[in-house]
């Protein structure tokens, strides 16, 4: 990684952070490997040791004065004045806007992918910062939402066509694709629960006309009305009770010789009208 783009990922980390000013850095992350970077790249850069704050395993701070006064210094920040912003000189290079992309989301970021969808959010306290990361991430094509929640800004994606992409440009090629993959099994089992769901309805509407068809049947035997019958009715009645849940076309292959589909739907419908006309 080159000098610039390590100081434009710490710069990124810094303005995302739990706390960035002059008395205290403070960056909370459950992930024991974005610690380890962080821990990395700002010794790397700036020779600050960035260490557990008290029993906090998942809080490192950095509270040296000197430190933090170079830190302030080398992003051009005036050390006593709390209004953070982004230093467009750090980010000129692309290489170097993905690196600050890439702390930006490894300290206040998070993506999900679940049922209720897909979701990635940037979130900051410092107003300024997010209007500037708003305004960059457009220029990058890659324009987000933007939200106010608890006195923090939110930067988000809801489309996971773009998160794909936010993520492949600050170097998470592997959580890109796993989203990719996610995206692909969730269409998968979608379509098997409509292709299920559908098959469902058509044996439902399947069992419903057989059922209807039977009971007809069954009042046409009562009544004396099926004898009355042509031989090609009664046939086809005797066939359906003989085979009360076959479908149409297994029907029609019975007849000797078979007959098509639509014919044996036109004789059951037949069944069906005589004995309603009946009752």
């Amino acid at each position: 990684m080159a000098d610039c783009c390590a100081a434009a990922e710490c710069l990124g980390m810094l303005l995302y952070c739990n706390r960035f000013a002059p008395d205290k850095v403070r960056m909370i992350t459950a992930s024991v490997d974005v610690r380890r970077r962080a821990r990395n790249l700002f010794w790397e850069c700036f020779g600050a040791e960035l260490y557990e704050e008290g029993d906090k395993e998942d809080t490192l701070v950095i509270d040296d004065p000197e430190i933090i006064r170079s830190i302030f210094d080398w992003y051009g920040y005036q050390f006593k004045n709390a209004a953070l912003s982004l230093n467009r000189a750090v980010v000129e290079e692309e290489c170097c806007k993905a690196a600050f992309l890439r702390g930006c989301f490894l300290m206040g970021g998070y993506v999900t992918a679940g049922k209720s969808g897909y979701h990635l959010e940037l979130v900051t306290p410092h107003y300024n910062v997010s209007n500037q990361v708003s305004a960059l991430l457009y220029e990058m094509d890659m324009e987000p939402g933007a939200v106010t929640r608890r006195s923090n800004y939110v930067l988000y994606y809801k489309n996971s066509e773009r998160i794909e992409t936010f993520l492949s440009a600050i170097g998470a090629t592997g959580a890109a694709m796993d989203l990719m993959l996610q995206k692909v099994e969730k269409a998968l089992v979608n379509k098997i629960n409509r292709k299920v769901n559908c098959e469902n309805a058509n044996f439902d509407k399947t069992l419903d006309a057989a059922n209807r068809q039977l009971d007809a049947i069954r009042h046409l035997e009562t009544t004396g009305l099926l004898a009355e019958l042509s031989t090609d009715l009664q046939l086809t009645a005797q066939l359906r009770k003989n085979n009360p849940m076959a479908p149409l076309s297994e029907l029609a292959a019975m007849f000797d010789p078979p007959i098509s589909k639509p014919g044996v739907s036109s004789r059951l419908k037949r069944l069906v009208k005589i004995a309603e006309g009946s009752k």
